[in-house]
């Protein structure tokens, strides 16, 4: 078994790898294909399925310009505008990408209207939406079983986030938002660009894009994108490198039928890496206020992750209008974590005592992840009047292998003196017995939607879901023979409707309102030791949408309300002792959960030329069943602004740009009590309200090289980034510094 001394619930940051030898191969093929090339198409690499395959003529930088996006079925597979899709979505493009320097999906969350991001330590990352953390992750549109990926943009074109429940795709899941990160896509054009970036803490960067077509008409194209990274941190001991990368194939096989074909991957080496927080009290109970640097790991702790992903998809366009569109993937993870950190306690400043060692070390744990996705959508006449049907089917299926064995901790876990603590122990070494456990789970439904054109100006959705989920283990002894078999958990014919209604009132506004629920598997049992039945959550929303400029400038303004019932709560009415077979306690699903009622609103796009925008606000009241506040660790208030603006006349070339993440104060209840008493009531740990602004400026010298200048908290704010794990904090990144020069053919 795995040798840990604390529970722990190891949710390794998702890892994809650098991608240099298939760039080393297209710059060959670029050279050979540029005099073929036909002149550089003006329009983008849709987000979603085209129904003609010869009009997709993509740009081959495939960079949407600005921050507006035309268009995204994240949310119900129809093709629809944002001004048409009636649920909020953001979408976060590839220039505001570019703009704020956003390298992670963690980056590009903490800049999404609404999107709550916690960091609990150096290496997990927790994300949340009107009060519920995300759990869904979708990749090209296809819902993947790994969840909360820390992936490298390098390889993304377009993130879209769907807020609110989305079971009619998904199924499972909480009601909060469904993140889908659209990958780059091969243009018919020869281009190619590269961009090295320095920072603080000896950061590194490192990114290559080039895009062939393989032939002379760009029918058959090529796609290679990646970057290497290399840094330390303001936390003392840590060191990562990461490289990430994807190849991408693109063949029109007819005048209406592409075949792709993917890899991607990446690979992250993290040492000095944390394992859990920074004490948020002394030991005599006065507030440690330890410094940002503060760590006691030790310079070999590490989560090593790796991932790589072999994917493809055959869409054909008919006749009449209707596509076809099947996707399959594959993804292996690998970690390997080992991780030795001083989380335990609480210091004395005067000794330095007080702190013990929190010590993990796991064997190679293996996820294999295997992904299908098939859909058909097209119009159809009714009453007169032209409607558009979808049906699809949609799951995956995850193997989940960990070794059994033994390591040897050949150090106290007492820390002698925390102030002066260097990390120089001994690492510890796994050796493997021959046992394993292999943990399965399945997910899969098929669902059925239709946008009705009620009148000219009046839309309705209607679609379900039908989805089945499955769980089981299977453990192994040290000679490799079975030994057991358990967990099994079956749901079968779960049923998540969706409704939608869209009115416009005018060329620039529409009114709209949406349901929509997902439901959530339980390993709760109860008194006669059966599972519980999943917990629902739902989200039911309503507001108004106004679109300007051709399209170029998306508003919305909602109010909303989501839900969770059928919660698992402890059994109240079994007899005092009363324990299950496994010596657990039993529960019902008579949960009522918290109740999450707000207001968004947000405004993206380019409002005039050469001003790009993103902004929103966010408001939410959460109450639990009897009336109490509910997840105070999430803000009342939360407002995101991103811009930039691109300079003509006199000072063409030169780009400023902004950005700002505010949010009102959080807190949460503590775990074990104020030391030294320890007494209940237990009190709060907080982080009082803050601001955090950011900036760049940018200039085209030009049109094949510029230069860019960012800078992240640029008034230095302190603020905890987490507060309340396992009664610590996480600091907030302090200033930081980054110079970038991109060359581009």
């Amino acid at each position: 078994m795995p040798i840990r001394s604390r529970p722990h619930a190891c949710r390794a940051a998702v890892a994809l790898r650098l991608l240099s030898g298939p760039v080393a191969v297209l710059l060959p093929c670029a050279a050979m294909a540029e005099s073929a090339s036909p002149t550089p198409a003006a329009a983008e690499a849709p987000a979603v399925p085209v129904r003609t395959l010869k009009s997709v003529n993509v740009r081959a930088d495939a960079l949407p310009q600005g921050y507006a996006a035309d268009a995204s079925n994240s949310a119900t597979r129809l093709d629809l505008s944002l001004h048409e899709t009636p649920q909020s979505v953001s979408v976060v493009t590839r220039q505001q990408m570019d703009d704020l320097a956003l390298d992670t999906i963690d980056d590009v969350l903490e800049h999404t209207t609404g999107i709550m991001v916690q960091q609990l330590d150096s290496e997990r990352t927790s994300f949340y939406a009107r009060g519920f953390p995300i759990s869904n992750f979708q990749i090209d549109g296809v819902p993947q079983g790994l969840n909360a990926p820390l992936a490298d943009t390098a390889i993304y074109e377009r993130v879209d986030v769907v807020r609110g429940a989305t079971g009619l795709l998904g199924g499972t899941g909480d009601p909060s938002a469904t993140v889908n990160m659209i990958r780059k896509r091969p243009g018919r054009t020869l281009a190619a660009s590269a961009r090295v970036e320095a920072g603080r803490w000896n950061h590194h960067r490192v990114e290559g894009d080039v895009s062939v077509p393989l032939t002379a008409d760009g029918r058959i194209r090529a796609r290679a994108s990646g970057a290497w990274q290399e840094h330390d941190a303001f936390m003392r001991m840590y060191h990562e490198r990461k490289n990430v990368g994807l190849a991408t194939l693109e063949a029109d096989l007819t005048d209406h039928t592409l075949l792709t074909f993917s890899y991607d991957f990446q690979n992250n080496v993290p040492t000095g890496a944390t394992w859990g927080a920074v004490p948020y009290w002394n030991a005599d109970g006065s507030l440690a206020k330890l410094p940002r640097d503060f760590s006691l790991s030790t310079p070999w702790s590490t989560w090593r992750n790796r991932q790589h992903t072999l994917s493809g998809a055959l869409q054909h366009a008919f006749a009449n209008g209707w596509l076809l569109r099947l996707a399959l993937a594959r993804t292996t993870s690998v970690n390997d974590t080992t991780v030795a950190y001083a989380g335990s306690g609480y210091p004395d400043p005067a000794t330095g005592a007080g702190m013990s060692l929190w010590s993990g070390v796991w064997g190679e744990g293996r996820y294999t992840n295997d992904n299908l996705d098939v859909y058909a959508t097209g119009p159809f006449e009714l009453f007169g009047r032209e409607h558009t049907l979808v049906a699809g089917w949609n799951g995956w299926f995850q193997k989940y292998r960990s070794v059994g064995g033994s390591a040897d901790i050949g150090y106290p876990a007492e820390v002698p003196d925390y102030r002066h603590w260097t990390g120089d122990i001994p690492r510890p070494v796994f050796v493997p017995d021959g046992s394993r456990s292999d943990q399965y789970t399945q997910l899969g439904g098929g669902y059925l939607a239709a946008r009705f054109s009620l009148a000219e100006t009046l839309h309705a959705i209607a679609g379900v879901r039908v989805s089945s989920y499955r769980t089981w283990t299977r453990r192994y002894d040290t000679s490799g023979r079975l030994a057991g078999t358990g967990d099994r958990l079956a749901i079968s014919e779960q049923v998540t409707p969706y409704a939608g209604i869209t009115w416009d009132l005018n060329p620039t506004y529409a009114l709209y309102a949406s349901y929509a629920d997902l439901f959530q598997p339980q390993s709760y049992r109860d008194r006669d030791n059966r599972y519980l039945k999943p917990a629902t959550g739902s989200n039911t929303e309503a507001g108004i949408k106004g679109t300007w400029n051709d399209g170029a400038l998306d508003a919305s303004l909602a109010v909303f309300r989501t839900r969770k019932v059928d919660v698992a709560e402890r059994d109240t009415t079994v007899p005092p002792g009363f324990k299950l077979p496994d010596g657990s306690d039993a529960y019902v699903a008579n949960g009522k959960g918290i109740t999450v009622t707000g207001v968004e609103a947000q405004v993206a796009g380019n409002p005039v030329a050469g001003w790009n925008l993103s902004a929103g606000y966010t408001f939410l009241r959460a109450r639990e069943a009897d009336g109490s506040r509910a997840v105070p660790n999430q803000p009342r208030h939360l407002l995101r602004l991103s811009t930039a603006y691109q300079f003509g006349g006199a000072l063409e070339g030169l780009r400023v740009g902004a950005g700002v993440k505010l949010q009102s104060g959080i807190y949460e209840v503590s775990w074990y009590g104020r030391p030294p008493l320890h007494a209940e009531p237990y009190p709060h740990i907080r982080q009082g309200g803050y601001a955090v602004a950011d900036a760049m400026a940018g200039y085209r010298f030009n049109a094949h090289l510029s230069a860019q200048l960012n800078v992240s908290n640029l008034f230095d704010r302190r603020y905890y980034r987490n507060v309340g794990f396992y009664d610590g904090v996480f600091w907030g990144e302090p200033r930081n510094v980054m110079l970038s020069l991109r060359v581009k053919m």
